[in-house]
């Protein structure tokens, strides 16, 4: 890690700073402890002249403290790449395991509201790709199906809205490729490997052999809202070729645009405690502003999720085999006799509907019940020792099940099966997050301080210092840009490194509070 050595050099290097350094970094020793100085000085030098302070109640009664503040910007996120440790076992090559953009999900397509003069365009190429789906199939008025012998792309969006004059089309750039296009509903699946039939079609477009396809208005206003699509560019013949994807007039959530943490559903995760001596939640909502509810037992483990679906975070307890809960649409609460005593409680959203679902998990199985049809279900993965992580790290809009082991993630993707991808050491504290916002979930450990992170964009990883061993890891995203950002808590006071490089911090809880994103770290 080299942490002394980078420290001293740098120090030399700005003697000129003399001055300014050394009280600007004895504020951050006070703050952070030693973190690494490497990142943390080229912000000070350009911005230790902002001091200013804002008052605002934290959540103890009688005491103020600084509001979150911002320091100037650093290097890009995760530009300085490193290696893990020498003992670090395994490989890590997660490109090929978790992910390409001719297997399911594909490439996820960014969030933003696509008009016809600032339409989403991509380019591709189907040569040498999978053939996925070979045979496409759906019902309208009576049934369909059309072959589809080439190779495939695909892409996967959730599409919020669209205008009076929504599009999707696909335009060859070579003379023999004809394309043809259809979307496919992700709530059934997204079909893996090559020579499948999908039978969960929405929409069809290019079956004339022309050199472009398109996806109209009149298809597209039947096509559902607020649900994980999965958008194949194919052939109707075994030809191939080089293509651009145009979008227009439709709204596209941003990928994971489903934000842990969330109180108010403004996208952006927000800070919150449990406080276990006066059974109170905390919440510094960024969007509505502060809140406190009294609600579970000391003794209650933490299980917030979004249980009604509406976009909006839910307090959320775990006891003995029964969860109680919070609706944030109307405020009413909620029992559930589901789990046993000892049970870890891992909510998520497994289907993929938009509302979590109660889980548990137990010895190596995953019990969760979905509460929009009261229907449970159960999958094995994992050994009675493993430390539960689900996240989706497929793209598919839905949660995978997955445990850390050892250094080792073992992965049930819904769209790919299982994966094993070795990341981290026994003794490391698995933080799961969607750091380069392509929207999987990307391996991550934090190790006494040290953060390491492998990305499934491109199968790189990096490494820094943020925080100390004693600090909680509570990772999420906070400024609502579509990546996890990289934060610890340390007796009420929280620590927040942005994808964006720069630095934001602030008191809101009390030692001994139990920070709410820390819920799903073990």
């Amino acid at each position: 890690m080299k942490r002394e050595s980078n420290s001293t050099k740098l120090f030399r290097d700005a003697v000129h700073y003399k001055d300014v350094l050394v009280s600007a970094f004895k504020r951050w020793h006070e703050g952070l402890g030693y973190l690494s100085i490497f990142a943390v000085v080229p912000g000070l030098i350009g911005a230790t002249a902002e001091t200013a302070k804002a008052n605002e109640a934290t959540p103890e009664t009688g005491h103020t403290a600084g509001a979150l503040k911002r320091r100037s910007s650093r290097p890009a996120f995760l530009r300085s790449r490193d290696r893990l440790p020498a003992y670090q076992k395994g490989g890590t090559n997660i490109v090929d395991p978790l992910g390409g953009n001719d297997d399911c999900p594909g490439r996820p397509i960014p969030g933003g509201n696509y008009t016809s003069n600032a339409p989403y365009t991509d380019a591709g190429d189907t040569t040498g790709a999978n053939n996925t789906v070979t045979r496409s199939h759906y019902i309208y008025y009576s049934y369909y199906w059309h072959d589809t012998p080439g190779p495939d792309q695909v892409y996967s969006f959730t599409m919020t809205a669209h205008g009076p004059d929504p599009q999707i089309s696909v335009s060859r750039t070579s003379g023999t490729y004809a394309p043809v296009i259809y979307l496919l509903d992700g709530r059934v699946g997204c079909p893996a490997g090559t020579n499948q039939y999908a039978y969960n079609e929405f929409v069809w477009a290019g079956w004339d052999g022309g050199a472009t396809a398109t996806i109209p208005r009149d298809s597209l206003q039947y096509v559902p809202l607020n649900v994980p699509l999965h958008l194949f560019i194919d052939s109707g013949t075994e030809t191939s070729g080089p293509y651009v994807l145009r979008m227009q007039d439709v709204s596209i959530s941003p990928a994971g645009a489903v934000t842990d943490f969330d109180f108010d559903g403004d996208g952006k995760a927000d800070l919150g405690v449990f406080r276990p001596s006066d059974s109170k939640w905390y919440e510094k909502r960024s969007a509505e502003g502060e809140a406190q509810f009294q609600f579970g037992l000391p003794t209650d483990k933490i299980a917030p999720a979004d249980l009604d679906g509406d976009g909006k975070t839910d307090i959320a307890v775990f006891r003995d085999g029964t969860w109680w809960w919070m609706k944030s649409s109307d405020g009413t609460v909620s029992a559930s006799l589901f789990g046993q005593t000892g049970d870890v409680p891992v909510p998520a959203d497994y289907t993929g509907d938009g509302q979590a679902e109660l889980g548990v998990y137990r010895n190596g199985q995953w019990w969760a019940l979905d509460l929009s049809n009261n229907q449970p279900s159960v999958v094995d993965l994992g050994l009675a020792t493993d430390k539960p992580v689900p996240a989706d790290y497929d793209g598919d809009g839905r949660v995978d099940q997955a445990v850390y082991r050892d250094g080792e993630w073992h992965i049930n993707r819904s769209t790919q099966g299982d994966a094993v991808v070795s990341f981290g050491l026994a003794t490391d504290r698995p933080v799961v997050g969607d750091y380069d916002a392509d929207g999987k979930a990307d391996p991550a450990v934090y190790r006494d301080g040290t953060w390491y992170i492998l990305l499934t964009s491109d199968g790189t990883w990096g490494v820094f210092n943020w925080g100390l061993a004693t600090d909680i890891p509570v990772p999420a995203d906070y400024d609502g840009d579509g990546h996890t950002d990289a934060a610890v808590y340390r007796d009420g006071t929280w620590y927040i490194r942005r994808n964006t490089g720069s630095i934001m911090y602030g008191q809101y809880g009390v030692a001994g509070d139990i920070p709410v994103p820390s819920a799903y770290v073990p």
